[in-house]
């Protein structure tokens, strides 16, 4: 068997809330996944034309505004299906309900709806990669992770950020369901593994389980 490219990871902050959008491919592939295309469609098409890539999959981690904003302007200049996870679709398949706060977070008003919706347990294969999906509700009901299991990556969206954790105060949110996420799910991978949050800079699971005074040791 041919061994597998280096993963690549391009992080291109978009939209007043500087989400984090990430092109994530192999070299020796031009195919790419884009995780949370929050705003500037446009911009993100033309980072991947720049790279020599085609968009295989759009994935949000979860259905808030500042995530979901470009997904229809990048479907329809990439022709990629748009995944979420299954307790969030509905975020996305009433964009009328998100329009006034997409205002506020630099998105598209664009129909939002998703092509699949996915689930804990559910893996996506996007070119040479194939993403674990980790369900990891709190910050929304279907909140998930994007765990990349053989290159210790995960994409956690607003679960797990360095030095803090996503808000649960929006409707939806579950502070017991978010430490539950963090504590069994997250903490529960190998401890080497590179966290690349929805906002802010990347951190691993060993600091954040430093941070959060638990031990690494299993």
């Amino acid at each position: 068997m041919a061994e597998k490219g280096a993963l690549r990871v391009d992080r291109i902050a978009v939209g007043p809330l500087s989400t984090n959008c990430y092109v994530v491919w192999r070299e020796g592939s031009s195919v790419a996944a884009v995780i949370d295309p929050a705003a500037h469609a446009e911009r993100i098409a033309g980072r991947l034309e720049q790279s020599g890539l085609t968009c295989g999959a759009i994935i949000n981690t979860h259905g808030h505004p500042d995530h979901i904003g470009a997904n229809g302007a990048l479907r329809r200049l990439t022709g990629a299906r748009v995944y979420v996870g299954a307790e969030d679709s509905h975020m996305l398949a009433r964009p009328d309900d998100v329009f006034r706060v997409l205002a506020r977070s630099g998105g598209d008003r664009d129909k939002l709806d998703a092509d699949e919706v996915v689930v804990g347990g559910d893996r996506l294969s996007v070119g040479d990669m194939e993403f674990h999906v980790l369900a990891t509700p709190g910050h929304t009901p279907g909140g998930i992770s994007l765990w990349l299991q053989s290159d210790m990556v995960v994409f956690s969206g607003d679960t797990l950020f360095k030095m803090g954790v996503g808000r649960t105060d929006f409707a939806g949110g579950d502070e017991a369901a978010l430490f539950g996420s963090i504590y069994r799910v997250l903490f529960n991978l190998d401890e080497r593994t590179k966290v690349y949050p929805g906002h802010g800079p990347d951190t691993t699971i060993a600091a954040e389980m430093a941070w959060h005074g638990r031990s690494c040791s299993r």
